[in-house]
């Protein structure tokens, strides 16, 4: 199959994947030799990380149109959504492998506080919920636009932004210091340490999709998805979808358990 692009300026490859994973590169060795070259890195990391977003509303870097025929599952996949899949891998080895770690700990462990005398149970099933709901609304924001209802696309974008913000909002202004001022911190130990480590990785992860649903919705109030240009959406709500994933192994783990 060929790949038709509508113009020449569409056909420029970009740096801005080389630069980023400079950047994540240099970030994670700072973290070992030295703390400016980590901030280095950061910086780096978040420049292209603009500047992705800027090309990206200008739709500098269009998606081709594929031709409309039949072919065998998997016969043709698109880079970009190889790149989110390669992506999400890597997510779940981090983060199984954490997880893994934290059972392991807390399996050998002769003394390990009663979640329900550190956790409220209702605090992370609300978050749970609104999570959960999160996605439904994602889901219903990429069906709507598969279908070219823009108006839909937008109240589920809204929607997932809303319920994200209000769960860190909880997570972080409500639940961790209430934690702080009752004298569970991340120094109290391994609970505590495996606690904050965990959520607050999680947490980061929920930020970062706040920041890419907030992009999609500027592209969608400029126009820039239809019935068939909706790629974006899709990579990101798969990105959005794994995190709440995650938060389904969290939440046990340490709220029932």
């Amino acid at each position: 199959m060929t790949e038709n692009y509508e113009t020449l300026e569409e056909r420029k490859s970009s740096f801005t994947p080389l630069l980023l994973a400079i950047g994540i590169a240099l970030f994670f060795l700072g973290l070992v030799i030295n703390f400016p070259l980590a901030m280095g890195g950061l910086a780096i990391v978040a420049f292209t990380l603009l500047k992705m977003f800027k090309d990206n509303v200008e739709e500098k870097f269009a998606d081709f149109k594929e031709s409309v025929e039949e072919r065998w599952p998997l016969e043709f996949l698109k880079k970009e959504k190889l790149g989110v899949w390669v992506f999400l891998m890597s997510e779940i080895l981090i983060f199984g492998s954490l997880i893994v770690a934290y059972v392991y700990v807390r399996l050998l462990s002769g003394s390990w506080p009663v979640a329900s005398q550190i956790h409220d149970v209702t605090i992370g099933m609300v978050n749970t919920i609104i999570l959960l709901t999160s996605s439904l609304a994602m889901v219903y924001g990429f069906h709507s636009v598969r279908l070219g209802n823009i108006k839909g696309l937008r109240i589920g974008l809204l929607a997932t932004l809303a319920l994200g913000a209000s769960f860190l909002i909880i997570k972080l202004g409500v639940e961790w210091p209430t934690y702080y001022r009752n004298g569970f911190t991340i120094s109290s130990g391994l609970p505590g340490s495996t606690y904050f480590v965990l959520t607050g990785l999680h947490a980061a992860h929920v930020a970062a999709g706040l920041v890419a649903v907030g992009y999609l919705l500027i592209r969608a109030f400029n126009g820039g998805f239809s019935s068939s240009k909706h790629s974006a959406v899709e990579n990101i709500g798969l990105y959005w979808h794994f995190v709440d994933i995650v938060w389904m192994f969290l939440f046990p783990l340490f709220y029932l358990l």
